[in-house]
């Protein structure tokens, strides 16, 4: 239980709590508005100052950071299993607290002496308040609870004084915004009396679950766009053997011809005279055809084809005329045999230019197909050079491919571990679940009475579900989601969680539900939660710490026998200059 708190600060206004149900009330200035930025009535600093007492994280946008606070202390005074207490912590000085015990006895706390007394570093005292309210170890290092994501006292207290500043109100299960589902499902299977190791081992599998997708990623990033499943790697490294096993051979049987250039030039040569001979000797061949048939056609005509027509028509030629012939025909043989001498004499020359074309083409033909029969299988150094190259690119290639299939194998297995091992966890789950029936039960009808009360016209329910991701823990009303009922759904959390913390732990002994909780909720379950929770206060022998504007409280009707005024804290805190928590405003 709180007893009270105060400060250094001399303006700052103590305040002290009683058994039961505490209404702080803050009344608002006409002039402010939502869009002020100072620090108000502080009636939301109480629960800041709460939390820095029992060793809340100093944050960068923490209250605590504000310069006008930056040499200021505050105290609390708690009862805890019989335990009464002061503590006190220093924004200056933060790393620890100190204590002063004031019931007798041997407390357990891991503290240290100076000459201001005793006092205790903020995990020490973490460790301790976590033993005095949830029943962890009180020594550091004590299995199951030494282990990553073990649940501790700061994983667990935030159910009881949710912060709007951290997204307390956000959701039932979650009393900060950023708290990681696996945190959640922890503490609240310690909580609720469930196996919370079986949540942790959960956490542990998305631990590993989160590394195989890093791991994943960073494969796939390396992989072709096409060869992006094991089966098309296994297609690419069987490929990549065989491109790398014909240029293995290649290199090995590799010969170098010393003058390889050389003869390679020399055979290029001659393959372009042979080429270029072959066309030569195709000119000749077609030039004796030419030869040959103008040979063929060189004939001396000797005029008796005159005569005859001449005689058929039975004239005869003088002798004049005959002798003319005679001198025409002598003249044409003359000719005729001057041009047979000179294409007999190009003939000759052709089929020489022939022979001589054919012997050359031969030789150079022989001597082509020497180099080449030389050069067979062989090359220059420059050439083994290449193949050489060629095949360190492709074993490259063979050993990046054999890598990624590795990787791919390895990547395929893991994710059917990690299947199997979520598998086999849900199953274990749905067993826990089936064995603790009294505390889900437990858990079900402590939302249930207080469901009944504020929405017995709507259908609602807490379930504690076995899904693959781990338990969840989920409170549901039927109805507008927009605020009120969400936030009643938070209320219902809070009541049932508290008393069954109360119940089977000891808790904290207190329940802090700030102004924001109700500012959506219609009047009648504003009354109907508050009075619950001061019921639930007097039967836990804890306390309901309540926060609310006056013009609220104001406006609220009571249940007849409820004595509300009795339970007013005091004072009544404004948001004017000197009126608030703190004496004076700051931003």
């Amino acid at each position: 239980m709180i007893l009270g708190i105060g400060s250094s600060i001399e303006t700052f206004k103590p305040l002290k709590f009683g058994k039961g149900l505490n209404v702080l009330l803050a009344e608002r200035d006409k002039l402010s508005d939502d869009k002020d930025t100072r620090n108000g009535s502080g009636k939301s600093s109480v629960i800041e100052i709460v939390h820095f007492l029992l060793g809340g994280i100093v944050g960068k946008d923490s209250l605590f950071k504000a310069k006008a606070l930056a040499k200021a202390s505050f105290w609390g005074d708690f009862s805890l299993r019989g335990i009464d207490f002061r503590v006190e912590r220093s924004v200056a000085d933060s790393k620890r607290v100190r204590v002063q015990f004031t019931t007798p006895g041997s407390h357990g706390l891991d503290a240290e002496y100076d000459l201001q007394g005793l006092y205790a570093s903020i995990d020490a005292w973490c460790r301790w308040l976590g033993h005095m309210m949830f029943g962890y170890p009180a020594r550091p290092g004590t299995p199951p609870f030494d282990v990553k994501h073990a649940p501790t006292f700061r994983s667990t207290f935030g159910y009881f004084a949710r912060r709007r500043g951290d997204g307390g109100f956000g959701e039932p299960v979650k009393f900060f915004k950023q708290q990681s589902t696996g945190d959640s499902q922890i503490a609240l299977s310690y909580l609720f009396g469930l196996d919370w190791t079986l949540a942790l081992e959960f956490e542990k599998a998305r631990d590993e679950k989160r590394e195989h997708q890093v791991l994943f990623n960073r494969t796939k990033a390396k992989q072709n766009e096409h060869l992006t499943t094991v089966a098309r790697l296994r297609a690419a490294v069987a490929v990549a053997e065989n491109a790398a096993e014909r240029q293995r051979s290649d290199v090995a049987t590799f010969e170098v011809e010393a003058l390889y250039e050389e003869l390679a030039t020399e055979a290029s040569a001659a393959k372009l005279q042979i080429e270029k001979l072959t066309l030569e000797s195709a000119v000749v061949k077609t030039a004796l055809g030419h030869i040959e048939k103008s040979l063929e056609g060189e004939k001396v005509p000797d005029g008796r084809d005159v005569e005859q027509l001449f005689a058929a028509a039975g004239i005869q030629l003088p002798g004049t005329v005959i002798k003319t012939f005679d001198d025409v025909r002598a003249f044409h043989e003359s000719v005729i045999s001057n041009r047979r001498q000179h294409l007999q004499s190009e003939l000759d020359r052709n089929l020489s230019r022939r022979a001589h074309i054919e012997a050359e083409r031969s030789a150079l033909t022989a001597r082509r197909s020497e180099i080449l029969r030389q050069l067979e299988g062989k090359g220059a150094f420059s050439d083994l050079a290449a193949s050489t190259q060629l095949l360190v690119q492709r074993e490259q290639a063979l050993a990046n491919l054999q890598s990624q299939l590795t990787e791919a194998v390895a990547m395929e297995s893991k994710s059917g571990e990690i299947k199997e091992t979520e598998n086999k966890l849900l199953g274990r789950l749905r067993t826990d679940l089936d064995s603790r029936t009294s505390a889900v039960n437990a858990a079900i009808l402590a939302v249930e009475e207080v469901r009944q009360a504020l929405y017995s016209d709507r259908y609602g329910a807490f379930e504690i579900n076995a899904k693959p991701n781990g338990p969840e823990f989920k409170v549901h009303i039927d109805g507008d989601r927009s605020g009120g009922i969400a936030n009643m759904e938070i209320f219902c959390f809070d009541y049932a969680l508290f008393k069954i913390v109360s119940d089977r732990l000891g808790g904290p002994g207190f329940l802090v539900h700030d102004s924001h909780l109700y500012d959506p909720v219609d009047d009648r379950q504003v009354v109907t939660s508050i009075e619950l929770g001061s019921k639930l206060a007097d039967a836990t022998g804890g306390q309901y710490i309540v926060m609310l504007n006056t013009d609220v409280f104001e406006r609220l009707s009571w249940s007849g026998d409820f004595d509300i005024r009795s339970k007013i804290m005091s004072p009544t805190l404004t948001d004017t200059d000197d009126g608030g928590l703190f004496g004076f405003q700051f931003s």
